[in-house]
This record gives structure tokens, C-alpha cells and sequence, in this order.
């Protein structure tokens, strides 16, 4: 087959899927979340049996990256948040999610350079910094699009955990999972496209916030991401950058806004 006919292959293998997980988010969000957890499980194995099935190396390997995207939702969703505190329960999800991450790395044989776990050059250090430096702008955008209420304290006792756990459990653990692992995968799948693509699938995995502004300014906050890590070969800044903006957003901005 040609290129253009294996990109057109690949393509049409991955669309459904990202249609399957709209729909699934869409279930969940506005009808019932039991039956959008059924939905997001029968996406899930078919994802599983998909990569395991296909003799195509490189789609396998992003069929089987995109099986952390039902796997964070139903964890989300039958986690029981009345027996933990809200940041602390972010914490608990970020567990099986990094052992999954990090056991298809293995699986694969992938190295860390491979998922972008390496450290900028001192070259790229200016798009590091202008990156975590947006995050305040962009976590102040964000809750005026939202309006969370004030969950801790703005004390520095009160803080230092909830940032640590946004920082490790938010930043680091969707920014190795979204841009280090799926957009390996993506980009050697379907290349530029690629970040199209993982960039709508973590918009739409904020569907439930019931905002389509969110949404959206999802999809472009990832699509940047995406670029910055394609360019300097590291997730740290655009993990600091998310980190901070889930603070600014849940932390910071409630007590002055």
C-alpha cells in the first residue's frame, strides 16, 4: 500500500474510535452515567482485542495508548468521591492510570526518550518558560469559564498537598499519558494529524463539564501542548504549565474571583 492509502487506513480505524468516546462522554454526561460506564468498558476491550488483533505494529500501538482514555473515565466515575477529599481523590484515580501507562510502555519497549521523558535543551528553554508562564492566564480563563467553588484553604499548609497531587496527578500523570505516550503513537500513525487528533480526544474527555467553551479551549491548551513537545522532545513544561492551571483554576482563583 502506499502511504497515502495506510494514512487513509488508519485514519478511518481511529475516527470511530474518537466518535465512540464523544458518544460515550455524551451518555455519561447528560443521561446516565451507568450506561456510559458500560459504553466506555465495551470501548475499552474492543480497543484491547483491536490492537492485539491488527498486523499493523503502529496503529496496535495507539489502539492500545488510547485505552487509558475509557480507562481514566470509568475510574472517574465509580470511584466513590464521598469516601475521599476531591483533590485527594484525584490521587487515588492517578494510581491504576500510571500503572497502566507505565505497563504499556513496557509492553512495547519503549524508552523514556520515546514518551518525551527527558529534559529540554537549554535552546528550547525560552518555549519552556513562555509555556508555564501562560498557565496563569489560561487557569484564570478557565474558571471564569467553569466557576469551581473554594475547595482548601489559601494558607500555605493548607495548599502544599493539592499541589503536589495537581502537579504529579494531573500535570505529569495527563501530560505522559496524552502527549508522551498517545502522541507517540499518533504522530508515527497518522503524523501531524496525529495531534489532531490526540488534541480532540482530551477535549472531549471535558465534555463533562458541560461546557462547550471548556471543551474547546481544551482542545487548543492540548494542541499547543502538543507542539511544544513535539518541538523540544519534553513533557516537563507542559507539565508544570498544566499543573499550574489546574492550581490557578481549583486552588487559587475561587479566593479571588
Amino acid at each position: 500500500m502506499t502511504d497515502k492509502t495506510v494514512f487513509w487506513h488508519r485514519f478511518f480505524i481511529s475516527f470511530p474510535y474518537l466518535i465512540a468516546i464523544t458518544c460515550a462522554e455524551l451518555m455519561t454526561s447528560y443521561y446516565y452515567a451507568r450506561y456510559g460506564i458500560a459504553f466506555h468498558a465495551v470501548i475499552l476491550f474492543a480497543l484491547f482485542i483491536h490492537s492485539a488483533l491488527t498486523t499493523d505494529k503502529a496503529l496496535s500501538g495507539l489502539l492500545m495508548a488510547l485505552i487509558i482514555v475509557p480507562l481514566i473515565r470509568i475510574l472517574s466515575l465509580s470511584t466513590p468521591i464521598a469516601q475521599f477529599h476531591y483533590i485527594h481523590w484525584f490521587a487515588v484515580i492517578s494510581i491504576p492510570v500510571f500503572i497502566a501507562i507505565f505497563a504499556c510502555m513496557y509492553i512495547q519497549h519503549l524508552k523514556s526518550r520515546d514518551v518525551a521523558l527527558a529534559l529540554p535543551e537549554l535552546k528550547y528553554l525560552h518555549i519552556e518558560l513562555a509555556t508555564i508562564l501562560a498557565a496563569v492566564p489560561v487557569g484564570i480563563a478557565e474558571y471564569h469559564i467553569l466557576k469551581p467553588g473554594i475547595i482548601v484553604e489559601l494558607s500555605f499548609e493548607a495548599l502544599l498537598m493539592p499541589v503536589v497531587i495537581m502537579i504529579l496527578c494531573t500535570g505529569f500523570l495527563e501530560e505522559l499519558g496524552f502527549r508522551g505516550l498517545m502522541q507517540y503513537h499518533a504522530t508515527r500513525t497518522m503524523g501531524f494529524y496525529g495531534i489532531v487528533f490526540v488534541s480532540a480526544v482530551f477535549g472531549v474527555l471535558h465534555v463533562g463539564n458541560l461546557s462547550v467553551l471548556d471543551v474547546l479551549l481544551a482542545f487548543s491548551i492540548s494542541f499547543v501542548f502538543s507542539l511544544v513537545v513535539r518541538k523540544t522532545g519534553s513533557i516537563f513544561g507542559v507539565t508544570i504549565s498544566h499543573g499550574l492551571i489546574n492550581i490557578v483554576l481549583f486552588l487559587i482563583a475561587p479566593h479571588f474571583f
